[in-house]
């Protein structure tokens, strides 16, 4: 019979309790979180590349840290729209959604600048797509 060492029962449950603060501060898991989550995880992947490719940039550790702290500036404030939804009774979530939206766009343009610094060529549909969906949460 296998058991778990302590090791795996601590970690198990450290992602446990992570994920489930995560969820209550953030409200459900749902496409459009998923669609934020992987376009910041996009974002942050494609500047560590363009700052590899670049020949004027070069990996810096401050600047990665500065990444970091920006998407977890950007996840407050997913946990704040979602207590707002929560505090006024909108069970669909729409505060919530409008800021997911926004910073999904967000991210995307930032995808495409970072694109843009390692020299590549930006589809333009794209970039209007991105600045759409941007332009739209912010006028609401």
């Amino acid at each position: 019979m296998f058991l778990p060492a302590r090791e795996d029962i601590g970690i198990s449950a450290t992602i446990s309790i992570t994920g489930t603060i995560f969820s209550y501060m953030t409200g459900q898991f749902d496409k459009s979180m998923e669609a934020l989550l992987l376009m910041m995880a996009l974002d942050y992947l494609s500047g560590i590349t363009a700052a590899c490719i670049s020949p004027n940039q070069g990996l810096d550790s401050r600047i990665g840290l500065r990444g970091i702290c920006k998407k977890v500036m950007i996840l407050l404030m997913v946990a704040a729209a979602h207590f707002v939804d929560y505090a006024v009774g909108q069970e669909q979530e729409l505060v919530r959604t409008m800021v997911i939206y926004f910073f999904v766009g967000n991210e995307g343009l930032s995808i495409l600048e970072n694109a843009a610094s390692a020299g590549l060529p930006i589809p333009q549909k794209l970039k209007i797509r991105f600045k759409q969906l941007s332009q739209k949460e912010k006028e609401k």
